[in-house]
């Protein structure tokens, strides 16, 4: 038997027969569930994983209620929720429920539900929860933790009815389950606190409760956080005793293991520049320890890599959650021999650092842009056949010839450069962010399958593109570095420096004006160089717009690499070795002396001057991704695929 078959064996887990191990574990990207309940959107979204070959569909959390105190009004905050409405008192959660669970099954696929405590406002103790606030929760009495347990009885029961396949009380990362189980956030002296076999009595109880009503009819499973990396929290050792303790006194039939938190390193949603499957042998120990299946999630975005930890024994299942969500279809062709075909997570974190925590409400992938458009992507051949030349080879332009390839119209690519990828490749070039090759190497071998002709080292000019007679044109020629005031031999764009193109002294400065991560970057790459670097940021500190779950790797890389940062800090001028700096906020000046090179990282503008020159010469023309405004990755794929479809 081959690695990759192992991943096809079916398993029984309890009641649950999973058809195999690839594993959409839960998670909240806001596919729909308008008004609480499975919707059309939340359906399809979880379906196209489970059409594409996954076995077990985790969908998305579902957060159970609170026993706030009369007048007490909710706290909802990013990602978390202390409410007192209960969803499963809904008059039409079961039909709702059990239209999606239907669709499940059918698909061929179990669905897993996972009951979630996601809150801070009413904890085991009177400490601050997260790393990354310093709120003070009320401690729960007595009576108050009664109450809570009871949601997951009554919970678990409507999920049973709804036809849920399985039931998973989710105890990691910032869940009331973690508070109770972690000696950084239980301070308790009573029943529910102190040693371990009392820490672990909430979970073992929320286990019994549920138990309670649904008996064997379906699994009970766990989440489970396998090392906190937390100061005064627990960590390997002591949760292989805590979940050795809890499946001997609680009936349940698997675990599913991750590392870390929401904040901090390391994320329990590492980032891309943690190696795949970097905390697989934490699952492994658990593993060794547990009588029941065990489920690894934290970045596997290879399906050989999946396979392997299945052949091994290491674990029994593994989830492919962010993998899933760039390519539906993974497990399907991996099953057909097309894994070259496999379109590759990157670990950017869009998905769920712009979702759940910041502006975007809508699912998002940065390089799937069917996510968030299941139900309006139309995968249907285009009216009429044209002639469509894209120029730029980054994300956008890779983007759009591949969806007018896919609908049927004639495509020709031209990139100036030799290689495909635009900025993508500046980024793939910083430390430990090489996987964002892997967008434009699928790119590329979609548009060879694809019959797209692809130009290298053409740069298009308006009288080349009348010889070509196209129907239409996408200008997708994307950005350059924005201007610097500063100037003179020594001041370079970050660009330059990334391509190795410009010459870099030993102590260099950075002028940030960069909140994402290019300044991050450069520095990371010019610090492993072994040059002396200090970031002159212009507002509170750089990577503000970084997510959480990749900012801990970032500092961490920033601050063992001996990168200085000097945060509110503006460049005034650059001579004489001297950096004239001044304070943001006071106007106070200050200097950085000895300086041999300043790299400008002021962000990017667009290069449209195609655009222009071409402007009412052509049936059809358009401009996208940072040809048109600079933004995301996600942005520039959205885009392209979007003028794509309009062909």
């Amino acid at each position: 038997m081959s690695a990759a078959e192992h991943l096809f064996r079916p398993l029984q887990v309890g009641p649950m027969r999973v058809p195999n191990r690839i594993v959409e574990t839960t998670y909240s990207i806001n596919s729909g569930r308008a008004d609480g309940l499975p919707d059309a959107p939340f359906i399809e979204h979880h379906l196209r994983r489970a059409r594409g070959g996954a076995g077990w569909i985790g969908n998305e959390t579902w957060l159970l209620p609170t026993p706030l105190p009369p007048g007490r009004a909710d706290e909802i905050l990013p990602g978390t929720g202390a409410v007192r409405f209960a969803i499963y008192d809904h008059p039409e959660f079961v039909p709702r429920v059990r239209t999606f669970t239907g669709a499940v099954h059918a698909a061929g696929a179990v669905a897993v539900m996972q009951l979630t405590h996601l809150q801070s406002l009413m904890c085991p103790s009177p400490v601050t929860m997260a790393l990354n606030a310093d709120t003070i929760p009320h401690a729960l009495e007595e009576e108050e933790i009664e109450r809570i347990l009871q949601t997951y009885a009554i919970a678990a029961e409507r999920f049973r009815d709804a036809g849920a396949d399985a039931i998973e009380i989710h105890c990691a990362h910032e869940t009331l389950p973690q508070w109770f189980l972690s000696p950084a956030t239980n301070h308790r002296n009573d029943r529910w606190g102190g040693s371990e076999e009392n820490r672990i009595r909430f979970v073992v109880e929320a286990v019994r409760f549920a138990r309670s009503r649904v008996s064997r009819d379906v699994a009970i499973g766990l989440r489970i956080c396998a090392d906190e990396h937390r100061e005064d929290g627990y960590d390997l050792a002591a949760m292989r005793r805590m979940a050795a303790a809890i499946c001997a006194a609680a009936d349940i039939d698997y675990l599913s293991v991750d590392v870390g938190s929401t904040w901090g390193r390391p994320s329990y949603v590492p980032p891309v520049h943690v190696p795949v499957a970097g905390f697989a042998t934490y699952a492994a120990a658990i593993r060794e320890v547990v009588p029941v299946p065990v489920v690894y999630a934290g970045r596997v975005n290879d399906p050989e890599v999946a396979a392997s930890l299945v052949a091994s024994g290491r674990v029994d299942l593994v989830g492919m959650t962010r993998a899933l969500l760039a390519d539906p279809e993974m497990p399907r062709k991996l099953r057909e021999g097309r894994a070259h075909e496999i379109r590759k997570c990157i670990a950017c974190n869009t998905c769920i650092g712009k979702v759940v925590h910041a502006e975007v409400k809508t699912p998002l992938c940065a390089v799937n842009p069917v996510v968030g458009h299941e139900l309006d992507w139309k995968e249907e051949p285009a009216a009429a056949r044209k002639r469509v030349l894209v120029a730029g080879g980054g994300p956008a332009g890779l983007e759009a010839a591949r969806v007018a390839a896919e609908r049927g119209h004639e495509v020709i690519l031209c990139e100036a450069s030799g290689e495909l990828g635009g900025m993508m490749r500046l980024a793939a070039a910083t430390p430990g962010r090489s996987a964002f090759l892997d967008f434009p190497v699928f790119q590329e071998g979609a548009l060879a399958r694809l019959g797209v002709e692809v130009r290298k080292e053409k740069r298009l000019t308006a009288a080349e593109v009348a010889t070509l007679r196209p129907d239409a044109v996408i200008v997708a020629t994307g950005g350059v570095p924005r201007r610097s005031p500063l100037t003179g031999a020594n001041v370079v764009d970050f660009a330059r420096v990334l391509r190795g193109e410009a010459e870099v002294g030993d102590h260099v400065v950075i002028l940030s004006e960069d909140d994402h991560m290019i300044t991050p970057g450069v520095a990371d790459y010019l610090a492993a160089q072994g040059k002396r670097v200090e970031i002159a940021h212009k507002w509170l500190m750089p990577a503000s717009q970084v997510d959480r779950y990749t900012q801990g790797e970032v500092f961490h890389r920033l601050y063992s690499g001996g990168v200085v940062i000097h945060p509110s800090t503006r460049v005034r001028a650059f001579a004489e070795r001297r950096v004239r700096t001044y304070n943001a906020h006071t106007g106070r000046e200050g200097a950085i002396d000895d300086v041999d090179t300043v790299v400008v990282c002021v962000g990017a503008e667009a290069d449209d001057a195609l655009y222009h020159e071409l402007e009412g010469t052509v049936p059809e023309l358009y401009r996208i991704g940072s040809a048109f405004a600079p933004r995301s990755i996600a942005d520039a794929t959205q885009h392209g695929a979007s003028v794509a479809r309009l062909l």
